[in-house]
């Protein structure tokens, strides 16, 4: 039972507060109604996606905290989101950019230095409550685009940050599964598309600004962690079906022994 369904239990109104001990947020307010499904997603104008695609609903989506980082030498967005009975929630959000000096070495020695700070950014926000998630996720160097380099360079950072347990997800994939479609030659998905389909499922903060920062970045740190909630709950129907169907074959089999 979590604190806030313990307080509801006993008759206090939380309806949209959040709940912390000291200054730490351990129970946060629900983005969507309880009970209430996430609503679908709207169609985006352009895009084609697959016929057999329907936009993820709450029940979609494991319950777990995820941290998730969309990594670059220059920007790399942060957020962390829990998903339970009472919805999707946005404990935070962040950004991590390396200081204006470090950004002003050139060549290679300033991509180094780059990635020493991303590094350091990322450790600073493995603390407090964000150790306690469940999963890290982050993005996997894409084969081909922009900023490929950069992407694999800050991505080791957080590799090394999180001891290797961070788990890498593909940009195309994460966009399959959240919006039905990764786009074609002819019509790719743009950053307001992305924007369209995450605020879907985690509006935009109410306080965004320095300290709740709501941008590309950060939605894109966003798609990944919902693309990995959808994974892992796929994964787990999964499970639970191979472990009720082997528990009918042993079933099965404890009769015909009996039988025999």
């Amino acid at each position: 039972m979590t604190i806030r369904s313990l307080l509801q239990h006993v008759g206090i109104d939380l309806t949209g507060k959040d709940i912390y001990v000291g200054d730490r947020l351990v129970d946060p307010a629900s983005s969507t109604a309880i009970g209430a499904p996430v609503k679908n997603q709207l169609a985006i104008p352009g895009l084609r996606v697959a016929s057999t695609w329907q936009p993820p609903t709450l029940d979609d989506f494991a319950h777990a905290t995820v941290q998730a980082f969309d990594q670059t030498l220059t920007n790399t967005g942060v957020v962390l989101i829990k998903v339970n009975d009472l919805g999707i929630h946005l404990l935070s959000t962040a950004m991590i950019k390396p200081p204006e000096d470090v950004l002003a070495i050139t060549s290679t020695e300033g991509s180094y230095a780059r990635a020493d700070s991303i590094y350091e950014g990322i450790v600073r926000h493995r603390s407090g409550y964000a150790a306690n998630a469940d999963a890290i996720v982050y993005e996997r160097k894409p084969v081909a685009g922009m900023r490929t380099d950069s992407i694999f360079l800050a991505g080791r950072e957080v590799h090394r940050a999180t001891d290797g347990r961070a788990v890498m997800m593909d940009n195309r994939h994460a966009k399959k599964v959240l919006l039905g479609t990764a786009g074609t030659k002819d019509r790719k998905v743009t950053k307001a598309d992305v924007k369209d389909a995450v605020e879907q499922y985690i509006p935009s903060p109410k306080d965004s600004g320095r300290l709740m920062p709501w941008n590309e970045h950060v939605r894109d740190a966003c798609m990944l962690a919902l693309a990995y909630l959808l994974d892992l709950k796929k994964t787990q129907v999964q499970a639970a079906a191979l472990g009720h169907r082997f528990a009918e074959l042993v079933e099965e089999a404890a009769h015909q022994e009996t039988a025999a």
